[in-house]
């Protein structure tokens, strides 16, 4: 028993001096060094000692062609780590030359359409000019022509074979990606100056009980108009290529008639049409040497 007694205060005193050590532990904090004032450069470590100042660096290569950094005043050497990214780091850019290739093309829809009875409509043509296979510089040119009468037979529209003409730009979002397939946004501008009749205009008179059959005179028009489209593109032999594009239209301008607007315009299509179908035929001419053919390792350049 009295051995017990002489260990209780030993055990009191550990028990104790435990609790202070923790507490002490608990309340202690570890400081923290404020980066360096007046430094210009990243402080990596949160030491004034590590920054870098680079007022007193001049930027060199050394030899093994690596951008780094030499202090002037006690030569230290620091690779510049803004100018060396890894090798697994791809920077995003036109691989594609800047003069990529020349492209002419024909649009079939209207004559298939023709075909299985529409009434207006011939052909039309387009060439465009390649650049990094991004932008696409676009010329549009054709034939219209219309002759037409509804289903009540009181007139007849008549519009001889007139060409027009249109101009825009294509913006392919594939530019990066395999050549043979593109998706692309577009705009064009026309114009069409064309001359188109009415004629067997019925002409009801009631009080005589009778109808005549008039021709009106052959009036001249020119039509302003801009087109929105959407298209898709894709290779299927060679250097041919098959396309199908959504046209959103819209006129802006048009010369007033007495008589009306005209009912079919050359290169938009009938005036009360806001939508239109293109499907078409395309032979490419490349002009520059391909950065990307269809695999992943070529559109990497070399270093």
């Amino acid at each position: 028993m009295k051995g017990r007694l002489h260990i209780l205060p030993f055990a009191v005193f550990m028990a104790a001096t435990f609790g202070l050590l923790t507490m002490n532990a608990q309340r202690r904090v570890t400081p923290v060094i404020s980066a360096s004032q007046g430094i210009t450069g990243i402080n990596e470590n949160k030491l004034p000692g590590d920054s870098i100042d680079r007022s007193s660096f001049v930027e060199m290569t050394d030899e093994n062609g690596r951008k780094i950094l030499v202090d002037t005043i006690n030569g230290r050497e620091v690779p510049d780590s803004l100018m060396m990214l890894p090798d697994t780091v791809k920077v995003p850019k036109m691989i594609q030359p800047l003069i990529y290739s020349a492209t002419v093309g024909v649009n079939l829809w209207d004559p298939v359409m023709r075909i299985i009875g529409q009434k207006y409509g011939i052909v039309d043509f387009s060439a465009e000019f390649n650049m990094h296979n991004r932008y696409i510089a676009v010329v549009e040119a054709g034939l219209g022509n219309a002759l037409y009468t509804p289903d009540d037979n009181n007139y007849t529209y008549r519009v001889g074979v007139t060409p027009y003409f249109r101009i825009g730009a294509n913006y392919n979002f594939l530019y990066n990606s395999n050549p043979d397939y593109s998706v692309y946004a577009g705009l064009r501008y026309g114009v069409s100056p064309f001359k188109y009749r009415l004629t067997d205009v019925t002409i009801d008179m009631p009080y005589w009980d009778e109808t005549s059959k008039v021709d009106f005179p052959e009036q001249s028009s020119t039509v302003h108009h801009i087109q929105v489209l959407f298209g898709l593109r894709v290779k299927v032999y060679k250097q041919l290529s098959l396309g199908w594009e959504i046209r959103y239209r819209g006129i802006l301008k048009q010369t007033k008639q007495r008589g009306g607007n005209p009912w079919y315009i050359p290169g938009y299509g009938t005036s009360n049409g806001h939508l239109g179908v293109a499907f078409s035929v395309y032979y490419t001419f490349p002009l520059g040497k391909e950065g990307y053919q269809g695999n992943t390792e070529a559109a990497i350049p070399e270093k």
